[in-house]
């Protein structure tokens, strides 16, 4: 495609072209569209399984198009839209479903709205896109997620509303997962986007860490304790023997 990937214009080139608020919208509701096909306008349903800013190609019009079907798999009839050849050990993995790719697309909406990468390693704090944006959120900072350089360019109820369809679609819990079809349906404003479900807190949460260093430091009293207690056995065993 002659604009390249999505994931180009993403990347921290200076050479890159500078995705505008009306582009990178345009862009969300373009793939939403391509999966909502794929899973609900043809039978058996494809689920593409990597959705990511990378194989998603841009035209010279900036329209989008989903690419790379390599690990797409199509579903069964009379199988609940689920594959039934995954990788890995059957039984220790989740079935595949729709909701695979509502999960990943609801990523590339926090990674385009806010210009951000999907993992973060100079991050001590938050290393997924998912945790970042649902503590901001949480904190009333919604604004902060968006990127700075589409902050006065959109409308921000508009805007919000996108950021809460990602971080519904995104949800560790299936269950709270919309499918695609609905996800296009509360990014046009056809319908309401329900309240969002709260999330257990990332591991890297102060939280755990807090709970980490007393279980920690339990431990540590609890070994020095029985190293006292052993000491006291063994003086008085030496004292009974002497």
């Amino acid at each position: 495609m002659s604009n390249g990937s999505l994931g180009d214009h993403l990347a921290n080139d200076k050479n890159r072209i500078q995705l505008s608020w009306p582009h990178r919208k345009r862009i969300l509701l373009d793939v939403a569209k391509g999966l909502a096909y794929l899973h609900h306008g043809i039978k058996p349903a494809i689920y593409h399984r990597d959705i990511k800013a990378n194989n998603i190609l841009l035209d010279n019009e900036m329209k989008a198009k989903v690419a790379d079907f390599g690990l797409a798999k199509q579903s069964l009839e009379g199988q609940s839209h689920v594959t039934t050849r995954v990788a890995g050990t059957h039984g220790y993995l989740a079935p595949l479903t729709e909701k695979s790719d509502v999960y990943s697309f609801g990523v590339v909406i926090l990674e385009v709205i806010s210009g951000r990468k999907v993992i973060d390693s100079s991050s001590s704090s938050f290393l997924l896109i998912t945790d970042w944006a649902w503590m901001l959120l949480k904190s009333g900072k919604v604004e902060e997620i968006y990127d700075e350089a589409i902050r006065e360019e959109g409308a921000k109820d508009v805007m919000e509303r996108f950021v809460l369809v990602g971080m519904l679609c995104a949800h560790v819990m299936v269950g709270f997962r919309p499918t695609i079809a609905d996800a296009l349906k509360m990014l046009e404003g056809d319908i309401d986007v329900p309240k969002l479900p709260d999330r257990p807190s990332p591991l890297s949460h102060e939280s755990f860490r807090h709970s980490a260093k007393s279980s920690l430091y339990g431990s540590s009293v609890g070994s020095e304790r029985s190293k006292a207690s052993n000491t006291s056995i063994s003086i008085s065993s030496s004292s009974t023997v002497s």
